[in-house]
């Protein structure tokens, strides 16, 4: 009766929402941001953002690199701009990454910080994704700004991280909390009315 009705929409409703973007796995990385070359290196890249239920994941990308086996440091730094950083007035590390190792030219590296999207885009400060040279800090090979999303949506640059969209969690629960609200008085209705 009706509790095998409620069983088969609780089932149907589960199978039709999928898992919950951004309980535990990244949502869909943001638009990559351009790695460009610093200090003459050649060396460039993307950096991609994405929110997890942990963090910030950063994935980043890198070509041109000179050496191989040769650790790149990485790091997200707050307060300046790559510009600034190029003109010797970088700003202190806020988020480490994972190194990048030079393999064919190539490198990659992926990290979660404890960094939250509102952090990173919704500040008044900037911050930007420097790779270092070798395993010592300056100086960088490859720089992108990380723009907030006020100043992205003036400058309307390609690069920017913008919203990744994704389901929020908050809101699956919501809405599954509507339907079974409404199944349970429906339910409750039928159980109650005479039979004829």
């Amino acid at each position: 009766g009706s509790a095998t009705l409620v069983a088969a929409v609780l089932v149907t409703l589960s199978l039709a929402s999928g898992p919950v973007a951004g309980a535990t796995e990244a949502q869909e990385p943001g638009p990559p941001l351009e790695l460009t070359p610093s200090n003459g290196s050649g060396v460039g890249g993307t950096a991609r953002l994405a929110e997890t239920g942990r963090g910030v994941e950063v994935r980043l990308n890198l070509e041109g690199l000179p050496e191989d086996g040769v650790e790149h440091l990485a790091h997200i730094h707050k307060g300046a701009t790559c510009a600034d950083d190029r003109a010797g007035n970088g700003a202190p590390v806020e988020f480490p990454l994972e190194s990048v190792v030079a393999e064919g030219g190539v490198g990659s590296s992926t990290s979660i910080t404890d960094a939250t999207f509102d952090e990173l885009l919704g500040g008044e400060e900037p911050y930007y994704v420097n790779v270092h040279a070798e395993q010592t800090v300056p100086p960088g090979v490859a720089c992108a700004d990380v723009l907030s999303t006020s100043a992205s949506a003036s400058a309307g640059a390609s690069g920017t991280l913008a919203d990744t969209g994704g389901v929020s969690p908050l809101a699956v629960l919501l809405a599954a909390g509507a339907i079974l609200a409404s199944l349970g008085a429906a339910t409750g209705y039928l159980l109650r009315r005479p039979a004829a």
